[in-house]
């Protein structure tokens, strides 16, 4: 490998605050959404059955994992849809910082529709 390619391979490093980048998706999340005229229920629609399921397998499974090793950590058994109205309130309980927080607002609904999802 020359000295070309190999600065070419190097990783440059820049200093952003996560802040900064976070706020940065953000707005261009709520810009996409904005042009597309998306509702909370056609995104979480479409993240349910699109990427999440994608790269996670159908929810029930994957729900009843995290019910299994939850059910574990407490000495009780959990189902996939009591993850799914755990995850609700956690969403909801976030929803108290900011009540126009669109991500948590997504999220709720995307775990109400997955209730349905665990009997598929």
């Amino acid at each position: 490998m020359n000295e070309n390619e190999k600065n070419e391979r190097e990783t440059i490093e820049v200093d952003i605050p996560r802040e900064t980048i976070a706020s940065w998706l953000e707005e261009q999340d709520r810009i996409d959404r904005e042009e597309s005229g998306e509702t909370v229920l056609h995104e979480a629609e479409r993240i349910i059955y699109g990427d999440r399921e994608k790269t996670y397998g159908h929810p029930s499974k994957n729900l009843q994992v995290t019910a299994n090793f939850w059910g574990e950590y407490l000495g009780t058994q959990i189902t996939a849809k009591d993850v799914c109205v755990m995850m609700m309130l956690l969403k909801i309980a976030r929803l108290r910082n900011d009540i126009n927080h669109r991500d948590s607002v997504v999220d709720t609904c995307g775990y109400a529709a997955l209730i349905e999802r665990c009997d598929e």
